[in-house]
C-alpha cells in the first residue's frame, strides 16, 4: 500500500500559456481521499485523455466552454513525484501555465500550499508479466519489478543520443527530474522573423533560447542530458493518469505522449480484464 495525500490550502497560480502566450490562471484545493485527480470536475484518467498539440490533454465534458485542457503533463508529474494523489484543479483556460518549461511552477505551488498525507493508502499496479507497446520504430517495454524503475533512450537531429535512468522517489524526483525544461512547442515557421530574445520576453523565461533545427530550448542545459529527463518528467506525467502506483522497469525508446497513452490504455485495459 501507498499512503495517499492532497495539499493542506487552495492555491492559485498564474502563468504564461504555451499555445496562446497569453496569461492563464490555474486554482488547485485539497481534495478527500480517494478522489483523484480532477480538472474542472473531469477525473484525470486514460478514458479522458488524449494528445493535443504534441502535450497531454484531458477532454472536458460537453457542457464545457472548453473542450480539452492541453499541457497538464508537467502537473501531472509533479503530482506523482512529489506523492499527491487527491487534487482538484479548475481553470478557465485550454491550457496550464508553462513556467519555464519543467516542473518548478507546480512544485513552488505544491510547497506553498503544504502537503498532507493520510493513513489509507493506494494499491500499486504490479504486472503479471511483461509488456510491450511498439509505435514504428519506437517503444516502451515494462517488465514486473518491486518499484518504478524508468530507462530512456533518445535522440535529436542535431544533438544526438541521450540516456537516463531514474528510480522513482520524492528526493529524487526533486533532483534529477523536476526541473529539467522542455523544447518550447514553436516550429521553425513560428520562430522565423522574430528574435529568440523576444520569444523568451514573450513567455517570461528568465533564460536565454536557442534553436536547433526544428527545437527551441534553453541554450544552457540544467543537465548534460535535459532533454531526455524531461522525456522522462513527460511519461512519468503520463503514467499519473493510472490513478495508482506502477511497479515495474519500464524501457523506453524515443517516447512520445501517443506511445505513452497507449501504454498506459493496455495497462487499464488488463488491469479492468483482470477484475
Amino acid at each position: 500500500m501507498r499512503s495517499s495525500a492532497t495539499i493542506r490550502q487552495p492555491v492559485i497560480l498564474r502563468g504564461i500559456g504555451p499555445f496562446s502566450q497569453r496569461p492563464v490562471r490555474l486554482r488547485l484545493s485539497p481534495a478527500p481521499p480517494g478522489t483523484g485527480i480532477l480538472l474542472n470536475g473531469v477525473a484525470v484518467c486514460p478514458e479522458n485523455a488524449c494528445v493535443c498539440r504534441h502535450t497531454t490533454g484531458i477532454r472536458m465534458a460537453q457542457s464545457s466552454t472548453v473542450k480539452v485542457v492541453g499541457m497538464v503533463e508537467h502537473l501531472l508529474a509533479t503530482c506523482q513525484g512529489m506523492g499527491v494523489t487527491d487534487l482538484v484543479c479548475e481553470t478557465d483556460d485550454g491550457e496550464l501555465p508553462l513556467g519555464d518549461g519543467s516542473g518548478q511552477i507546480y512544485i513552488a505551488a505544491i510547497r506553498r500550499a503544504g502537503i498532507v498525507k493520510r493513513g489509507n493508502g493506494l494499491v500499486p499496479i504490479s504486472l503479471p508479466r511483461p509488456v510491450l507497446v511498439t509505435m514504428g520504430h519506437r517503444f516502451i517495454a515494462a517488465v514486473p519489478a518491486a518499484r518504478l524503475r524508468i530507462s530512456c533512450l533518445v535522440r535529436f537531429p542535431g544533438i544526438g543520443p541521450q540516456f537516463f535512468s531514474f528510480i522513482s522517489s520524492p528526493a529524487r524526483f526533486l533532483q534529477e527530474l523536476a526541473l529539467a525544461r522542455t523544447a518550447l512547442p514553436i516550429g521553425r515557421k513560428a520562430v522565423r522573423g522574430q528574435r529568440l530574445a523576444h520569444l523568451a520576453r514573450r513567455f517570461r523565461l528568465r533564460f536565454r533560447l536557442k534553436r536547433i533545427g526544428g527545437l527551441v530550448l534553453p541554450a544552457r542545459e540544467r543537465f548534460e542530458n535535459e532533454l531526455c529527463r524531461h522525456k522522462l518528467l513527460d511519461l512519468l506525467g503520463d503514467l499519473a493518469l493510472l490513478g495508482r502506483p506502477l511497479q515495474a522497469e519500464l524501457f523506453a525508446f524515443q517516447p512520445g505522449h501517443r506511445l505513452n497513452h497507449a501504454f498506459v490504455r493496455l495497462l487499464s485495459k488488463r488491469r479492468c480484464d483482470d477484475h
